[in-house]
């Protein structure tokens, strides 16, 4: 079995569709920009060999059981800006985690939110998922407030959760929501 249930979706301005080789140049393009990593406890992609092997092992993983990635395309222009994901899938519980990176060249320009509204409105109205969570370090204030403005509660820290460079570790913050608590914007 595996998670092809998931579809494309499209919206106004963003859609989310399957992940594909053949954007790797646009994966590349955000990628390799040092400033997407300031949250992640890795850098960016140095090649374009980089790029492809992690694009791989996510088209991999989203044929498996428990995950599904989209590329995030910008409807107008048909460039991807990004990739959203739900992974630690268990459909018995309906609970799934969510990932996401996003273009700095994007940041503030609405292209999060509507892809997390997509996925989420997916997530809960079609599929009927109960708990929806998300991980992010505790200093990415905008991913947090993004996530609160649908609904997304804290549920502590993870202390030292994040690894960064074999030298530095920082908290992370866990974020959850209940389908109840989802508000549609």
């Amino acid at each position: 079995m595996t998670t092809n249930l998931f579809k494309d979706i499209d919206g106004e301005n963003v859609s989310l569709i399957k992940l594909d080789i053949k954007y790797l140049n646009d994966m590349w393009e955000y990628s390799s920009n040092p400033k997407m990593y300031e949250h992640f406890e890795f850098g960016p992609q140095k090649k374009l060999s980089d790029t492809k092997t992690y694009l791989d092992r996510l088209i991999k993983r989203s044929n498996g059981v428990d995950a599904y990635w989209w590329f995030i395309q910008i409807n107008k222009t048909g460039k991807v800006v990004g990739s959203f994901g739900i992974h630690d899938i268990n459909f018995h519980r309906r609970t799934c985690e969510i990932s996401y990176a996003i273009s700095p060249s994007f940041w503030g320009k609405g292209v999060f939110m509507q892809s997390l509204k997509l996925v989420l409105d997916s997530l809960i109205n079609e599929f009927h998922f109960y708990r929806i969570t998300a991980v992010t370090s505790s200093n990415n204030v905008r991913s947090i407030n993004a996530l609160k403005k649908v609904g997304f509660k804290e549920e502590g820290v993870f202390r030292n959760f994040y690894f960064m460079d074999n030298t530095t570790r920082y908290n992370a913050t866990p974020l959850a929501l209940l389908a109840s608590e989802y508000t549609e914007l």
